[in-house]
């Protein structure tokens, strides 16, 4: 067995079809049936259903995927070791959006200031995306909200507190958040965003109902819009809101007012998880920063 038909496999379970996996791998499809076979040959185990289109995983290959991803993470430690000093160190880190504008830099630095020579390799998305990234091992960590799912194989460990406002320009009129987005076009997060489904959430509580004229993929472009007078939203207070722009006006909002929690996930019996650590410490130093710049 090799490490290269173990990639293969997981290439498989994720896209879904030998085919698309062969897209991924930049190899034929003849050349992943073969590797397939092959492993099939060597394990002694049928590791798919051929009887169905596309094949898919019988009960000994979906374990045989899960202690693949386990191997493929344990390889890539090993490799990143060998190529690299003792002092040196690789975390494969995801993020959600408005971490990476926000407290993530500010742990960075406070990293790059205590001289630790972790080398972030950084991939951005949404929670959900980046769960599942970690998950199969993709990523070693994610700085993401608070999974609404608890899964045995991960751990969330919580970093800050971010309040949600309702943002307008300074230009909108009424104190009261059901006039204000009642009477307003509401500029949308991406709906598909934990952060997004909370604020929904709280709309359908408080029978709020919405006009949405545009949807975003980033708080900084919905902060943006609404700073050039194009509507109104709901946004997690970093801080940094009124550095931003002097035309935005914040309230809280919710009733009582809310906020999402940010944190570290990680795979427990990942092989960089030290590293990880290290992350977290400098992450809970970063949240300290930034409630002194909020004033709490």
């Amino acid at each position: 067995m090799d490490v290269k038909s173990l990639y293969t496999l997981v290439a498989i379970a994720d896209r879904g079809s030998f085919a698309e996996a062969a897209k991924s791998l930049g190899i034929s499809l003849p050349a992943v049936s073969m590797q397939m076979s092959a492993l099939e040959d060597e394990l002694g185990i049928k590791i798919f259903d051929r009887s169905r289109r596309p094949p898919v995983l019988t009960e000994k290959g979906l374990y045989l995927t899960k202690r693949a991803r386990e191997l493929i993470a344990h390889w890539e430690s090993l490799s990143d070791y060998l190529k690299r000093d003792t002092t040196g160190a690789i975390l494969k880190l995801g993020a959600v959006h408005t971490a990476v504008s926000g407290i993530l830099p500010v742990a960075l630095r406070l990293l790059q200031e205590q001289d630790q020579e972790i080398e972030i390799r950084l991939t951005s998305g949404l929670t959900h995306e980046l769960e599942m990234a970690v998950l199969r091992g993709e990523l070693d960590a994610a700085v993401v909200s608070e999974p609404e799912v608890e899964r045995p194989e991960l751990e969330f460990l919580p970093v800050l507190d971010e309040r949600l406002v309702l943002i307008t320009h300074t230009s909108v009129s009424g104190n009261s958040e059901y006039e204000i987005l009642q009477n307003n076009p509401y500029v949308r997060f991406n709906r598909l965003a934990h952060v997004a489904r909370m604020v929904q959430n709280e709309f359908r509580k408080r029978e709020i109902n919405v006009n949405s004229t545009m949807e975003i993929d980033t708080i900084e472009g919905v902060i943006a819009m609404v700073a050039n007078g194009l509507g109104v939203s709901v946004v997690p207070d970093r801080g940094f809101l009124q550095k931003q722009t002097d035309s935005i006006r914040k309230i809280p909002f919710g009733d009582p007012p809310i906020s999402r929690r940010l944190g570290l996930l990680i795979l427990r019996n990942n092989p960089r998880i030290q590293f990880a650590h290290l992350l977290l410490h400098a992450l809970k130093e970063a949240a300290q920063e930034i409630e002194l710049l909020q004033g709490k």
